[in-house]
């Protein structure tokens, strides 16, 4: 008589601790996914030797597909990454918002290149991008010298102008008293040579003064005082203008669990505290935008900035500015969150792909129009083409627009790797009778002009010869690289010629 052959088993240990089947994917299998555990496979038979399963990457479904469709977002190992790596390219989906895995802001928007190009068939015209380095820390040293107290003088000027007119944690006496070198504790010690940076994109220049200013962390931590917040803040800038952006990431992180341990965050019941008061709301709106440009999950919550103020409330130009810029990190917020939760519905729950499709059209027009709201409502005296735009607010009028444009970018640009006549099926299908119908319909047009908008505003405060904050923090690779595809795709236009030498 015949034995029955004996099928070996290669499941994972979650699955046989749940007793759930395991499809046996690699690297990890869907339940593992799910629960965010390591999926690992132990046989017992050898001794509890971790093996490899049967089922090889290159047998499952998803490899098998031949013709690139589209991105899957597949779960990151950290959940509150909310990113998305190269393992799903091959799925048939393609995320609303796609956010990738990378440590600088040109990681980043390059891997949302090489997938435009992956898309479009189209060989990539550079080699693949090294691995990015976690930036040098180096041990204790001697300290660097400082420039000169004119030459400080001059170099405080251009924060009170640029970064200052932007997110006013600093005061002009504050400043001053640094660059004269007065009450030199560990706080304005860093501060002075975070202001002596100057934010330069030179790393030679740079790098000796954001080494001593790591040494002093501890100290600075131990401090806890108000000064002590703005020096982390100011470093976390610096780090972010020398797109070292994992590293900003973390001591911003710090920085607010600071602001909140010596209570920054609490309204205060007798006379406000400008001073106080407004490095905590410059660095919530500053860590909202740093996570909707790096596809992290925001982690800082205020129950009074989370809310719209009457516009009776608002008087005086700074607090107009202010809101303005709180609503925009409200509104990116909200985009970001709304495009991750539509992602892990569609990877987590069991949604047909119609359903997946008509959720994420709904959520793109919705996140539209909350977009264009937002940009209609903030004063007049910070919508560009205002004539007489000068001082402050010829920092701020731009910094809101930038932004505006690159939330547009990032939430249209994924139409430029779908065919038009795809996209005109799905809106009449699941637009008609939407408010947002045309809003949708003209996605990549939209894009498109956004990315001229951002090259504009950026060209033009680098050639009016003056220090910016554009210049200096901000880039407008997102744009480049959406002409760029915008180009290859209507190669034949005539049109894409002002584009190509823009």
């Amino acid at each position: 008589m015949d034995r029955k052959r004996k099928r070996l088993s290669y499941a994972c240990n979650h699955c046989r601790t749940k007793k759930t089947r395991c499809d046996e994917q690699q690297p990890s299998c869907r339940n593992c996914r799910i629960a965010g555990v390591q999926c690992i496979t132990t046989d017992k038979r050898r001794g509890a030797v971790v093996t490899h399963r049967r089922r090889s990457a290159a047998d499952t479904p998803e490899s098998q597909i031949n013709t690139p469709v589209s991105a899957s977002p597949l779960p990151s190992r950290d959940r509150q990454s909310q990113c998305w790596d190269r393992s799903g390219w091959r799925s048939g989906r393609l995320p609303m918002m796609p956010r990738f895995v990378g440590g600088c802001m040109f990681e980043i928007m390059t891997e949302w290149l090489d997938l435009a190009f992956y898309r479009l068939r189209i060989h990539a015209p550079y080699p693949a991008l090294p691995a990015a380095s976690a930036g040098s820390q180096s041990g204790p040293g001697s300290a660097p010298p400082l420039p000169p107290p004119a030459d400080m003088r001059i170099l405080g000027q251009n924060i009170q102008q640029t970064l200052c007119s932007i997110f006013p944690f600093l005061s002009e006496e504050h400043i001053t008293q640094i660059c004269n070198y007065s009450n030199q504790g560990p706080s304005n010690q860093a501060l002075a040579y975070l202001i002596a940076s100057g934010f330069t994109t030179d790393s030679q220049t740079i790098s000796p003064y954001i080494n001593h200013c790591n040494t002093l962390l501890g100290h600075i931590v131990a401090e806890r005082t108000l000064h002590s917040v703005q020096a982390i803040f100011l470093f976390s800038i610096v780090l972010r203008s020398s797109d070292q952006i994992t590293w900003a990431w973390d001591i911003l992180a710090l920085g607010i669990s600071m602001a909140q341990s010596i209570g920054l965050n609490q309204t205060p019941t007798d006379e406000p505290d400008t001073g106080r008061s407004n490095i905590w709301w410059c660095m919530f709106v500053f860590e909202k935008i740093l996570a909707f440009e790096s596809g992290r999950a925001s982690t800082i919550w205020d129950r009074d900035l989370c809310r719209q103020p009457t516009q009776i409330c608002i008087s005086s130009s700074e607090e107009k500015y202010k809101w303005a810029c709180i609503s925009l990190a409200n509104t990116l917020h909200e985009m970001q969150d709304r495009a991750a939760g539509a992602w892990r519905r569609e990877e987590w729950l069991p949604q047909s792909v119609d359903e997946a499709i008509e959720e994420k059209v709904r959520t793109g027009g919705e996140l539209a129009m909350l977009l264009d709201g937002w940009w209609m409502n903030i004063p007049t005296e910070f919508q560009p083409g205002t004539a007489s735009i000068s001082g402050q607010l010829s920092q701020q009028s731009p910094f809101l627009s930038f932004y505006y444009h690159y939330a547009l970018i990032l939430l249209n640009r994924s139409v430029l790797l779908i065919e038009p006549s795809e996209i005109h099926e799905v809106i009449e299908r699941y637009g008609t009778g939407k408010p947002w119908k045309a809003r949708i319909a003209s996605g990549a047009s939209i894009c498109v002009e956004a990315a001229r908008e951002m090259i504009k505003l950026t060209v033009g405060m680098v050639d009016s010869e003056l220090p910016s904050y554009l210049s200096t923090l901000t880039s407008p690779l997102p744009a480049v690289y959406v002409l760029a595809v915008h180009i290859l795709r209507e190669r034949r236009s005539l049109l894409v010629r002002v584009d190509f030498e823009v």
